[in-house]
Formats: C-alpha cells, sequence, structure tokens
C-alpha cells in the first residue's frame, strides 16, 4: 500500500453561478478528454455564518474499490474532511460519523494531510462565498487550475491518500 500523490485546488468565487459555470467546463473538459478519471470536484457554498453545502459535484463513476458508489467523492471527502458538518443533496453529514463510509474519508483525507494544508484550503472557502474544490492527479492539475477562470482566489496544495487502504477503510466503515 503505497500513497498515491493528488493536488488539491481550492477556489474561490464571488457567486454560486460563476463556480457552476468553471465547475460545468471542467466537467465537460475531462469528460470529453476521456480523462475523467484523473480528477472529482465539488461546488461549494458557505453561508454568512459558515455553514456549509455542496449543491453539485462530480460523482462519475470513476471511483473504484470499495468507494464505488459512495456518494461523495475525492473532492467531496476533502470539504467534509474541512468542514465536519456539510450538506449534500439537502441532508446533513457529520464528518465524524462513518456512515455510507463518508466519515472514512474524510478521516483518510485529514490523516494524511498537513493541518496547515487543510487550513489554508479552508480559508480560501470564506463565509458567503462560493467555491469549487478540485482534487486532481498531478499530470492534471495544471489544467484543470486553467479552467477556473472565474475565480477571485485559488489555493493549491499536495495531498497523498493510499487508494487500497482508504478502500478498506471505507469497507469496514460501512459494514
Amino acid at each position: 500500500m503505497t500513497d498515491q500523490p493528488y493536488v488539491a485546488i481550492a477556489a474561490q468565487y464571488a457567486s454560486e453561478d460563476e463556480a457552476v459555470t468553471d465547475f460545468d467546463a471542467l466537467h465537460e473538459h475531462y469528460k470529453g478528454s476521456g480523462k475523467h478519471t484523473d480528477f472529482d470536484a465539488a461546488v461549494v457554498v458557505r453561508d454568512k455564518e459558515g455553514n456549509v453545502s455542496i449543491p453539485k459535484r462530480d460523482d462519475g463513476d470513476k471511483h473504484h474499490g470499495g468507494r464505488k458508489g459512495l456518494a461523495i467523492g475525492l473532492a467531496g471527502g476533502l470539504v467534509v474532511a474541512l468542514f465536519p458538518a456539510v450538506a449534500l443533496g439537502g441532508a446533513l453529514i457529520a464528518g465524524g460519523v462513518a456512515g455510507g463510509g463518508i466519515g472514512a474519508l474524510a478521516g483518510h483525507i485529514k490523516k494524511k494531510s498537513s493541518a496547515e494544508d487543510l487550513k489554508s484550503i479552508s480559508e480560501t472557502l470564506h463565509a458567503g462565498s462560493s467555491g469549487i474544490v478540485v482534487v486532481a492527479s498531478p499530470a492534471q492539475a495544471d489544467e484543470a487550475e486553467k479552467l477556473l477562470v472565474h475565480a477571485t482566489g485559488i489555493t493549491r496544495r499536495e495531498i497523498a491518500v493510499d487508494d487500497e487502504k482508504l478502500d478498506d477503510e471505507v469497507a469496514d466503515a460501512r459494514d
């Protein structure tokens, strides 16, 4: 079991509409290029009180092993790791709860990432703003970042995920 490098990119937007526009462009680009498995993304909205929701996410059939069919991918897992209570599809997800393996996914990301990196990503997503969180392979990170044309601020950090161990942790949490 070895760590796989990924790049986490958080982009802040003046409006949810601008975030969705860039998300849609990102999704179409990767879907059309056949590189859809090389990235995961989610639109994040953080209201003035700091409550976080994920109104749109890339939930393509690209996760493998125990994560297949999980309601949320690496980008969503990163959001749950950053903000322990997140609304997904109208339902509140508690980051400490392993329901459906989501807690295991968030916990794995927290264990594998430095607190400083997670803090810098979360600070990009200010209360009262919208954003996109992207998790991409290092080979695709520059390309993904270039597609975030409406972003008012971008933070980029390297993260590592042990895909095999993560799949086992998620599977154990689902049992």
